[in-house]
């Protein structure tokens, strides 16, 4: 537009001396090219305008396409979560009974093991007692059994065998020599019951003391007073370790450890409190 407007300034300036009329000519011819240029203006602006207009709504359309698909993916991800947390209460629950159940179950256990051992008590009485008869009732004659059983003075029932726990100390083949002597044996452990029981002999002192168990014989196979191998332990931690220059051949037990993990080897030189043990007379 400013250069058709330069260009009809320049022939007006030149054409002044050919007189007035060609001035108005020439006037008229350029307001037209400025119509021209005027409406091809407005139009190319409307269409800038137009098409600005569409990629604003198409730009609007994914916008709020991409604002439903990320609404949606949060909703879906807010699910999961509820889902995982009632998921994991869920877990948490079982896990609470299930330990509820081991707790009952490994009380029952117990009962039913000391039921056991009352049971073989029981039937270690009535194998070993003599019989009688008494009358009950309408007269009827029934078979009773009866037995006194004790053991020596000095010694502790526990179970169906009495146990001496010694006052003073002396080396294992002493305490061993001892026990012989007595009528026993050094104590042999044969159960977790009985590993258990051991325990009601001191009741608070802190002991150490000899059983009646080995490898003298033949290192790192362990037997006990009575030849039997052993098949059950109850060792310490790292037990046995046969170390030192001193051969750990003879077992200790301190009555200040964990019940089921107590043993120790140690030199059979050393001096000890020990536990003999027989059946009850």
């Amino acid at each position: 537009m400013f250069v058709c407007m330069y260009v009809c300034v320049c022939v007006c300036v030149c054409s002044s001396a050919d007189g007035s009329t060609r001035l108005y000519r020439l006037a008229a011819v350029c307001f037209g090219v400025l119509c021209v240029l005027q409406v091809t203006l407005n139009m190319s602006l409307r269409l800038d305008f137009f098409h600005s207009n569409r990629e604003r709504e198409q730009l609007n359309g994914c916008y709020n396409t991409t604002m439903m698909d990320l609404c949606t993916e949060r909703d879906q991800c807010r699910m999961n979560r509820n889902q995982l947390e009632r998921e994991r209460d869920k877990v948490k629950m079982d896990k609470k009974q299930l330990l509820e159940r081991y707790t009952a179950l490994a009380t029952e256990r117990d009962r039913l093991r000391n039921r056991v051992s009352l049971l073989t008590n029981e039937k270690v009485v009535l194998s070993s007692c003599g019989t009688g008869r008494v009358v009950e009732g309408s007269g009827m004659a029934v078979q009773t059994m009866r037995t006194v059983l004790k053991c020596p003075k000095g010694w502790r029932m526990l179970g169906s065998s009495c146990y001496f726990l010694s006052t003073e100390r002396k080396t294992w083949e002493e305490s061993k020599m001892d026990c012989l002597a007595r009528g026993a044996d050094l104590v042999i452990i044969n159960s977790r019951q009985e590993q258990k029981l051991l325990y009601q002999l001191d009741g608070d002192a802190d002991l150490l003391v000899w059983i009646g168990l080995t490898d003298s014989v033949n290192e790192g196979s362990w037997k006990w007073v009575d030849g039997t191998p052993l098949t059950t332990s109850y060792w310490k931690s790292g037990k046995p370790d046969h170390g030192g220059t001193n051969n750990k051949d003879c077992v200790e037990v301190n009555h200040r450890d964990n019940v089921l993990a107590n043993w120790n080897d140690a030199p059979c030189n050393h001096t000890l409190h020990w536990i003999c043990e027989k059946l009850q007379k």
